[in-house]
């Protein structure tokens, strides 16, 4: 259902080119192309549907959804796609529903720093007070834009194109990706364990900020933690949270899931009691081997669900070997997390 719709001219965007592209992008990120001729291109994707047809001698744009986050979401990314090619074309895109100028966007909220607590597992529990109406089991990661020490937060506004503008230079954010490890709609509370990295941006701004702050969360988006088996499952420390939460919302689910911590702390992660799932701790100096396993099992997951994050090219190399031997990209979530 698509309750959200907009469309723009692409001026001085070939209907050609910009076909070629989304074809290749379609190929890159495993998206769904709908219809291809030469009427049109339509592109699925997670967030809705984006639509290519010619106009004239240039291009028109269409894209539909079912939430106004998602369709902020999916604006960003084609404004981004044309002006990483075609920066004027960019900046003279004008959507038919209008944009609130100088707004922020619908799909980032400002919340407020409730909570905060040490896990006796190298985690740090912080809890967000704010509008979570949005999150659920179909998307479950999330960004926070995290000031620079000592800098007055900026936050992102619509620009005239539709287009988020984020802040730049002293005043740019820090955007680290998190799961949302506990959701409460009823009290607007959003719950996320992160994971101690010494030194880290995101963990000194969690041991020194003050309660009721105010931090920036985008999206949520990403990959769901609803899923059918059996699944093979590899994730390192970072991924320990979404593991938690594939746990508690597939009760049924069978498999094995491969978990690779960074030091013995991590072990203890809090994870829910599963029946049908065998959880196997591997030792720190298994840790480098984690990409190798998952590819080893990429051909008994065939006929299961792959599921993998941990380190970029551990997870390049994870996806690639997935795609040689045919395995559907709506049965696998291969992702990087760091």
């Amino acid at each position: 259902m698509s309750d959200h719709t907009a469309q723009t001219e692409l001026p001085g965007v070939t209907f050609a080119a910009l076909r070629q592209a989304t074809l290749a992008e379609a190929a890159e990120h495993d998206l769904h192309v709908e219809q291809d001729g030469a009427q049109g291109i339509v592109l699925g994707t997670y967030y809705g549907r984006i639509a290519f047809a010619p106009s004239g001698a240039n291009c028109k744009a269409e894209i539909s959804t079912a939430r106004a986050d998602f369709l902020q979401t999916l604006k960003d990314s084609l404004v981004d796609q044309i002006g990483s090619v075609m920066p004027d074309a960019a900046q003279a895109i004008r959507w038919s529903d209008g944009v609130r100028q100088g707004a922020l966007p619908d799909n980032a909220r400002l919340m407020t720093v409730q909570h905060r607590e040490m896990l006796d597992c190298g985690f740090m529990r912080v809890t967000l007070a704010g509008d979570v109406a949005r999150f659920s089991d179909s998307a479950i990661h999330f960004r926070l834009g995290i000031a620079q020490p000592g800098k007055t937060p900026q936050w992102p506004r619509i620009g005239e194109n539709g287009a988020t503008v984020w802040p730049k230079g002293e005043h740019k954010l820090h955007l680290p990706v998190y799961t949302a490890r506990r959701v409460d709609r009823e009290n607007g509370l959003l719950v996320f364990d992160l994971f101690i990295h010494e030194g880290g941006r995101t963990t000194d701004w969690a041991r020194s900020v003050e309660l009721g702050t105010q931090i920036l969360v985008t999206g949520p988006g990403g990959g769901g933690c609803t899923i059918t088996g059996p699944v093979f499952g590899f994730a390192d420390d970072t991924a320990f949270p979404a593991i938690a939460r594939i746990m508690e919302a597939n009760p049924d689910l069978t498999g094995r899931i491969m978990l690779y911590p960074s030091h013995v702390d991590a072990a203890h992660y809090p994870f829910p009691k599963h029946k049908g799932l065998e959880v196997v701790i591997a030792s720190e100096a298994a840790r480098p081997t984690m990409g190798q396993a998952a590819c080893d099992a990429v051909s008994s997951a065939a006929d299961g669900f792959l599921w993998f994050a941990g380190q970029k090219a551990m997870a390049t190399q994870v996806r690639k070997t997935w795609k040689e031997h045919g395995g559907a990209a709506e049965r696998s979530y291969i992702s990087a997390f760091w």
